[in-house]
């Protein structure tokens, strides 16, 4: 691609072009590759004149934007540069090009159509809500669904030998003992039913149904981390070495990492850098450790070639709303616009007539707050709107976010916040000794 030439600038004054010449520089790509103080020094101008050279040429050289609005009027068939599907495409062909995204069962047909064929493998998937919601009944119907591998060619049921799931509870020991016996619960009840179907003796159920419960708690591995420095030795260290010996053996490969839940690792006293309560230290100490747990989940996610990726779950809690964003809630239910999937779909606006969205407004929508208005579009008190924890820098870290909060009738909602593989939609389920009974929409 040929260079271009900053003679070719409009927006670059003839005084500015002959700094630049006189400098030495020639082209965009040569003036902008030059860090700012370098760049000051060779033109013999001061850093306030070198930046504002270097930003009239970026913006005199960046691409044009491309609006929606124009894609959908103009018919646009360009490809955006960076797309994982058509890079792989473009690199290893059609044939060779893997799935852009692969899934993971949720263990309930209903719940998986709800997030578009399962859980998104290669991706953190962020399931939040209120203490006793149900997170942690969800989390562990699938890891139990996926540690007997039910409705696959490895399944228990079928003399398979299931799968590998990974667990990490930062809640204690007795948390993550009494999620093993929920565990065994839960596949006790999918494997009496799955045998049964296949019309098995009634006198061999029992020993069957132990032999699998052995192999489900053969194929689960769990860790319990209290701190992030332990939670850090468990992703950095003994998990990877724990999939790369399953992947290698190829037998029951980890398939699912769970970590219930995010929020324990950061309560620190270490965080108290500071010594201003909340202070910018503690809140730049934060903010790193998020980056820093969801780039080593990330990792254990990504797969290598020939490899499958694997689903990351993690647990997140809820606040309460503030007044501000109560009152936004009421008032988008007033002018009809929620509940949200009850809106038009498809509506083409002016870009042009449109003003810039508020952070507030915009922040509804990932942060769960939206979400809180149920599907049947009755407005829910102020106490049952929530918003998730960990802020705008942990918004950023996950992949996709899922609102789990009580309805009526015992029941729990099931709603998507934000997910690249899944439209805004709710799913409502009870719990059970099988683990979740999910009601058809």
């Amino acid at each position: 691609m040929a260079a271009t030439l900053l003679a070719e600038i409009q927006a670059l004054g003839a005084r500015d072009k002959a700094f630049c010449r006189r400098g030495g520089y020639l082209s965009v790509e040569q003036l902008l590759s030059e860090p700012p103080l370098e760049l000051a020094k060779r033109l013999g101008v001061s850093d306030e004149h070198a930046r504002h050279i270097r930003g009239t040429v970026q913006r005199a050289a960046a691409p044009a934007p491309v609006c929606v609005y124009d894609l959908v009027e103009g018919g646009s068939g360009a490809l955006v540069p960076g797309t994982p599907r058509e890079d792989e495409i473009e690199a290893f062909g059609e044939e060779e090009a893997a799935p852009y995204v692969s899934f993971l069962p949720s263990g309930s047909s209903v719940l998986d159509a709800c997030l578009g064929g399962g859980y998104a493998r290669g991706m953190i998937s962020e399931l939040i809500g209120e203490s006793s919601s149900g997170k942690t009944q969800l989390l562990l119907h699938t890891a139990v669904y996926n540690a007997l591998a039910l409705g696959t060619p490895a399944s228990v049921v079928r003399g398979g030998e299931g799968e590998g799931v990974a667990l990490i509870s930062t809640q204690g020991r007795s948390a993550a003992r009494h999620m093993v016996h929920r565990m065994v619960q839960m596949a006790h009840e999918m494997l009496h039913e799955g045998y049964v179907q296949l019309d098995i003796p009634p006198d061999t159920l029992p020993a069957l149904v132990e032999q699998g419960v052995s192999i489900m708690l053969r194929n689960v591995s769990i860790a319990c981390a209290f701190t992030f420095e332990s939670a850090q030795h468990v992703l950095c260290y003994t998990l990877p070495g724990l999939v790369a010996r399953r992947r290698a053996q190829g037998v029951a490969c980890i398939q699912l990492v769970v970590v219930d839940s995010i929020p324990p690792l950061l309560q620190e006293d270490s965080l108290e850098a500071d010594p201003m309560p909340g202070g910018s230290a503690a809140h730049s100490i934060r903010a790193a450790r998020l980056h820093a747990l969801s780039e080593w989940l990330k990792r254990l996610a990504a797969a290598p070639r020939a490899c499958e990726a694997i689903a990351v779950l993690v647990a997140n809690h809820v606040s309460d709303a503030f007044d501000h964003d109560k009152a936004m809630v009421r008032h988008a239910y007033a002018q009809g616009e929620l509940p949200r999937w009850n809106a038009p779909s498809r509506r083409i606006v002016d870009p042009a007539h449109l003003l810039p969205l508020p952070y507030a407004a915009q922040a509804a929508h990932f942060s769960g707050l939206l979400a809180s208005v149920p599907h049947d579009g009755a407005l829910p008190q102020d106490a049952d709107l929530k918003t998730a924890q960990l802020g705008l820098v942990w918004a950023n870290c996950v992949n996709a976010r899922y609102l789990v909060a009580h309805a009526a009738d015992d029941a729990r909602r099931f709603a998507v916040v934000f997910s690249p593989t899944a439209p805004s939609g709710e799913v409502r389920f009870t719990i059970t000794p099988r683990g979740l009974y999910t009601y058809a929409s």
